[in-house]
């Protein structure tokens, strides 16, 4: 053989097992490596299609969920009608003078009582009113169903009855006047 083809044999000899060598080497340390690097994004892309497939939901529901959302606001404005989250003494104060007056009654005493403490797991806080009325029995009774028809919960207990002799006036004849005294609770959303 010719001297010239030996170095070219030689050559391509050392060029193919250097190559050989580099793919050995390539698919030995990088194929895994990218390998698990895709099977991460593969896992990411899976990740990311369910979050896409709960977005898409969400968008296409939004109407009935807007719809949702305020009927619950409507739901909670009426319970906070009915339970308030303060106690507002003064307007409660206005309001059963103003159906005690309505009902032709006196309401001479009024006394907020302590806070009552939350028991464990209730989600209101009570609040007792002591008062008194004076009048006569049609009067309370048509007091306390004005009282029970408001949308405030307000519940009465501790009812007390006793009479009272009322003087005339100017040749009326004096008469009997019923004296009410009683606890009124009331309630409140627990923050």
């Amino acid at each position: 053989m010719n001297k010239q083809l030996k170095v070219v044999l030689v050559i391509m000899l050392i060029g193919f097992g250097y190559a050989g060598y580099e793919f050995y080497d390539f698919y030995a340390t990088d194929v895994p490596v990218m390998e698990k690097a895709r099977v991460q994004k593969e896992q990411e892309l899976a990740k990311q299609e369910v979050q896409l497939k709960k977005l898409q939901d969400f968008a296409q529901n939004i109407e009935s969920i807007k719809q949702e959302l305020r009927e619950l606001n409507l739901q909670l404005e009426t319970a906070l009608e009915h339970m308030p989250r303060s106690f507002n003494l003064s307007g409660l104060l206005r309001k059963l003078t103003m159906l005690a007056q309505n009902s032709g009654l006196d309401l001479s005493t009024f006394r907020p009582g302590k806070d009552e403490v939350k028991t464990e797991g209730a989600f209101y806080v009570a609040t007792t009113i002591n008062f008194e009325l004076q009048g006569s029995f049609t009067e309370i009774l048509t007091f306390l169903d004005q009282v029970a028809r408001l949308k405030r919960i307000i519940s009465i207990d501790h009812l007390d009855l006793s009479t009272r002799s009322v003087a005339g006036s100017e040749g009326k004849p004096g008469g009997v006047s019923l004296v009410t005294t009683a606890v009124a609770r009331t309630y409140r959303f627990a923050d």
